[in-house]
């Protein structure tokens, strides 16, 4: 049996045509939006639903914190390049 067909510490993945694993890594997910599908997928599974939502909802927080910075560090490149070519323009 491959590591693919077992699962370790429960069967709450079983269930499921494909796994959140296989789904993240076929479609390039980066940790933060696999755990987010991981949590998603089995809140319903395990005896803390609202737990792991919570858990998603965390992950989600930390994604938005991370997209929030890349835009002002876009937003603060760009007004500088643009503030740096209108004074070699004058």
């Amino acid at each position: 049996m491959s590591a693919w067909e077992k699962q370790v510490g429960g069967d709450h993945y079983k269930k499921y045509k494909i796994q959140p694993m296989d789904y993240s890594m076929q479609n390039g997910l980066d940790p933060l939006q696999h755990t987010i599908v991981k949590y998603v997928t089995r809140f319903r599974d395990k005896n803390q639903p609202v737990e792991d939502l919570r858990k998603a909802r965390h992950c989600i927080d930390m994604l938005l914190d991370i997209e929030m910075n890349l835009i002002k560090e876009d937003e603060e490149y760009y007004h500088n390049a643009l503030t740096a070519a209108s004074e070699n323009n004058s």
